[in-house]
């Protein structure tokens, strides 16, 4: 795979030619476009979209879940370089990452095309992990990454950032919904549920019922009010502790409700935890040898569905992106 230089921040687009995905869709932070499998080798971290939820908006059920993520994440990453002052460290020097392009597909509106695209998605994700690459992911069913993470062999651990449970049996007659994932993953063997950690849940939207099930499961959660009473610090390496114990990779996945509504626009839940504290988070969990990161979507307000994108979103994603590869870069896991 050639070698391709990466802008600097505040560059002048003019003054170098930024890879594209497709029309003038560029890639994530500039980095390569990658077409097949086997220019993966050498790689370190991939960028992958699976737009799949924006099925459910071409049908009319969902307006404020639109299949546009991708396309307006890698155009609002553009906007920075590598380098984060903060830490003293240049991600894009350091890690060597590439854009896989987007897995496309009709889920989950289209319910007789589920297995199809499921296979195809966990096809792509279980590529990158061969090439033993992080498949930074944004999108993704998080039991497709869990499951083909499974797929590699060894024990399997999971930390999820979220407000609410997702561990409904059925949600509104699909067993497939993200209000469902979390059962699913309890039913992938390799999956012991005290190896899974959720921080972040809180508010009137999740049922008593649902955190019975995960302590009979063994599962561990932080509330919002655990994290504000003992701080992100020591509850992101207890966590970490606890999701990587006795496993052999460990999986990180992103629900940006987990941030306070004042965060950013489309967000709805209020005691969430704040930027600063997601970018902890990510940062930690980079340095602690993480096997896979996924965004499951990115929120675009009611109030605003069909105009421009409320851009923050896309931005902290971005920037927990590079929190998450600055972790990796400063880890003894690098250089290869």
């Amino acid at each position: 795979m050639s070698k391709t230089k990466y802008r600097k921040s505040m560059e002048k687009f003019q003054k170098i030619l930024i890879p594209t995905i497709y029309g003038d869709v560029p890639t994530f932070l500039g980095a390569p476009a990658v077409k097949e499998k086997g220019e993966l080798k050498g790689t370190d971290a991939a960028f992958l979209g699976l737009p799949s939820q924006g099925a459910e908006m071409l049908v009319g059920r969902e307006v404020g879940i639109n299949m546009l993520d991708t396309v307006r994440l890698r155009k609002a990453s553009i906007k920075y370089g590598g380098y984060l002052p903060e830490l003293d460290i240049d991600v894009l020097d350091r890690i060597n990452l590439v854009d896989c392009g987007d897995v496309t597909g009709f889920y989950p509106s289209c319910q007789e095309k589920i297995s199809d695209y499921f296979k195809l998605a966990a096809k792509k994700i279980s590529e990158i992990l061969e090439a033993r690459c992080i498949p930074l992911t944004i999108g993704a069913h998080p039991y497709l990454v869990a499951k083909s993470i499974c797929g590699m062999g060894g024990k399997l651990g999971i930390i999820h950032l979220d407000a609410h449970a997702d561990n409904m049996e059925v949600h509104e007659g699909d067993r497939w919904s993200l209000a469902c994932w979390v059962t699913r993953v309890s039913e992938i063997a390799g999956m012991n549920m005290k190896n899974f950690v959720q921080i972040g849940m809180r508010g009137p939207r999740n049922f008593k019922e649902q955190m019975k099930w995960y302590r009979q499961k063994g599962a561990t959660v932080y509330t919002s009010a655990e994290i504000e009473r003992r701080g992100i610090e020591e509850i992101a390496e207890e966590a970490i502790t606890k999701a990587k114990t006795d496993t052999d990779h460990l999986f990180l996945n992103l629900d940006l409700d987990v941030l306070d509504l004042g965060a950013a626009p489309g967000l709805d839940e209020p005691l969430g935890i704040t930027t600063s504290e997601l970018l902890k988070i990510a940062y930690r969990v980079g340095k602690n040898m993480v096997t896979a990161f996924n965004v499951e979507w990115i929120p675009t307000p009611a109030w605003q569905p069909y105009q421009l994108p409320a851009w923050p979103l896309y931005w902290i994603t971005t920037w927990t992106i590079l929190y998450l590869l600055a972790g990796v870069a400063s880890s003894k896991r690098l250089p290869r």
